[in-house]
């Protein structure tokens, strides 16, 4: 390639023709030239088809950068430049700080400022924060014999470049894993939530009420039923948030505040009891910002008896209530609401000897206290609770 052309666009990076020449020898000026112009036209987000020509076509890409750490390839990374310069921050600009060339090593190193206003929508990003950042960088890009770049290494602190332009709270957490968190504790469900996670995000609890459900879709329908139909005017506090760099994990700490007036399946009749319970979410963060995976920390016994949904000893407020109808003679249609329909019932006793289910037992019962015992009254002295053989027991 002729040298004029390769000099066609110096005055712009403010290079001087004659001080580079003093400075390497004409075939280290050519390899940076050749890195100079395709690192001005990354940066500016122009990148076009002839630009490539000045790097391999299977050029890697690497940067210990959280928004960069899934970019492998330099075509990548110059389409993810693109849509910074030319979608998310249009009229952004940059400086060309230093530049040298090692020979010895075949490496150019280009230490640069980019500025930016965050005015544009584009994906994987937030909305537009219209806050402004101006980050400082460094590129090595490593020349192959034939004078083409086929490895470009970023260093750069991503994080602290979202915080400036709003992408993070100073705190550090990712945008959107906020955004879930108040979205989901307010009841919003999965409609709202899912623009801020991935759509097979991924949910567990060790907590008796949420033991079934395994996606945030699941659990974001959940906290709704919670939050708009059992609790109505329920509230939050968020008390502390931070993040992990290492594990890409959010951390939330929180407390909810509900009083049970609203019918809701799955749950007793309305106690209008209230709650103040505290719990912690992790949610782990993907590369492009999105919540893959939650895991929430909770004492639910502990709600559960401050509502009223379990007594203080930790008896499951199902069994309670089978007890009650059962020995007050309801009857199968008094009781099969709190069992499942194939319960088994056991008994060494001679008169319930042949007696196989829950629903046969419950029968039983109705005949005793309803025809032949009228009147009958029964006191129920103690009751416990086995969590670990999940076991309720009456006395």
């Amino acid at each position: 390639m002729h040298m004029g052309t390769w000099t066609e666009s110096l005055p712009r990076c403010g290079i001087r023709h004659g001080l580079l020449l003093r400075l390497v020898g004409p075939h280290e000026l050519v390899a940076l030239l050749t890195m100079m112009i395709f690192c001005q036209a990354c940066e500016s987000g122009t990148v076009r088809p002839g630009v490539m020509q000045y790097c391999t076509s299977d050029a890697v890409f690497s940067a210990q950068a959280e928004p960069l750490k899934d970019i492998t390839t330099v075509h990548g990374y110059a389409e993810w430049m693109k849509g910074i310069a030319v979608v998310a921050m249009p009229g952004c600009s940059y400086e060309l700080n230093t530049r040298s060339f090692d020979p010895e090593t075949s490496t150019a190193t280009f230490f640069g400022t980019f500025r930016g206003t965050h005015t544009g929508r584009l994906d994987g990003l937030p909305a537009p924060t219209n806050k402004s950042m101006e980050t400082q960088y460094v590129y090595n890009m490593h020349l192959n014999p034939h004078g083409k770049v086929d490895r470009i290494t970023k260093v750069w602190h991503s994080a602290w470049a979202a915080a400036q332009v709003g992408w993070t709270p100073p705190t550090g957490v990712f945008a959107d894993a906020e955004h879930l968190f108040h979205a989901c504790e307010s009841g919003k469900g999965w409609q709202e939530i899912m623009q801020y996670c991935t759509p097979d995000a991924v949910f567990s609890a060790q907590a008796e009420p949420l033991k079934e459900i395994t996606t945030v879709h699941g659990y974001a329908e959940w906290m709704k039923g919670i939050a708009i139909i059992a609790m109505p005017g329920c509230s939050y506090d968020l008390n502390a948030h931070s993040f992990d760099p290492e594990t890409s994990t959010a951390t939330f700490f929180g407390t909810f505040r509900g009083t049970h007036t609203g019918h809701l399946d799955g749950l007793p009749d309305p106690t209008h009891k209230s709650m103040e319970t505290q719990y912690v979410y992790n949610m782990h963060v993907n590369a492009h910002g999105k919540v893959d995976r939650i895991t929430k920390v909770w004492h639910s016994a502990w709600a559960a008896a401050q509502v009223g949904w379990t007594p203080p000893t930790g008896v499951p407020a199902d069994a309670e209530h089978f007890f009650h109808a059962c020995e007050s003679g309801k009857g199968w249609q008094g009781v099969m609401q709190y069992c499942t329909p194939d319960a088994v019932f056991s008994a060494q006793a001679e008169p319930l000897k042949d007696v196989t289910t829950v629903h046969e037992y419950a029968e039983w019962m109705k005949g005793i206290a309803v025809v032949a015992m009228p009147g009958c009254s029964y006191d129920l002295n103690a009751h416990a609770f086995d969590p670990e053989t999940s076991t309720a027991t009456f006395f």
